[in-house]
């Protein structure tokens, strides 16, 4: 579904002709929505940056970090940690510069510990945003793949913005459902292939058993 034909289909599902001004705000909402509520393998990006400082500013479109590694000199993982753990790991060792080995989300930005003593290559790899709808980008991969999910989730901040409580429940409840059948897909895309390996059954000691007093 293009993004003029998702207009279109707004349009006629509300049957209401003074909503054009509005329809990009319904289509904006359910967007933001997408992007707080989606993980799905085709938001998975990568990016290169450098790092030659303790601080370094993530992608435009970043949502969600799902590995960093070291690419240049000697290939090297890094461990995502609290902003509090690097604190006492720089203080636990004075602070000295080095190779990255950890890293911490702050606002826009990823710190890592040790702050890098030269010029490190690294590979982000991270949910992006959903490239969002307009004149210039008329689809993207939900507009193509799932289109029902932005017409229901369109007519349900379409229906709240109108005040129409008994159309409000429905039109959740489709967009839920769509949501819940794309985590499915999901799950089959990452677990689908391959055969089960048969577990080993072991001998040994029964399990001791265990009870529970339950207060009266």
């Amino acid at each position: 579904m293009t993004y003029a034909e998702l207009k279109t289909n707004i349009a006629n599902y509300l049957n209401r002709s003074d909503l054009t001004s509005y329809i990009d705000t319904f289509i904006d909402s359910t967007e933001a929505e997408l992007n707080r509520r989606l993980r799905t393998k085709e938001m998975i990006k990568r990016a290169t940056a450098t790092a030659d400082s303790q601080y370094l500013t993530v992608p435009t479109d970043w949502q969600e970090a799902i590995n960093i590694e070291i690419t240049s000199n000697n290939f090297s993982p890094l461990f995502q940690q609290s902003i509090e753990s690097l604190d006492v790991y720089r203080k636990a060792n004075n602070n000295t510069v080095g190779q990255p080995v950890y890293y911490a989300m702050v606002d826009d930005s990823i710190e890592l510990a040790p702050t890098p003593d030269g010029s490190y290559t690294l590979q982000l790899t991270y949910y992006a945003k959903i490239n969002p709808l307009s004149d210039s980008n008329t689809t993207n991969f939900v507009s193509t793949d799932h289109p029902d999910v932005y017409l229901y989730g369109a007519l349900k901040h379409a229906s709240i913005f109108l005040m129409e409580d008994d159309r409000i429940p429905l039109f959740t409840n489709q967009f839920e459902k769509a949501l819940e059948e794309i985590r499915l897909e999901q799950e089959k895309a990452a677990f689908g292939k391959g055969s089960l390996m048969q577990r080993r059954k072991t001998y040994g000691k029964a399990g001791k058993r265990m009870y529970y007093w339950a207060n009266n």
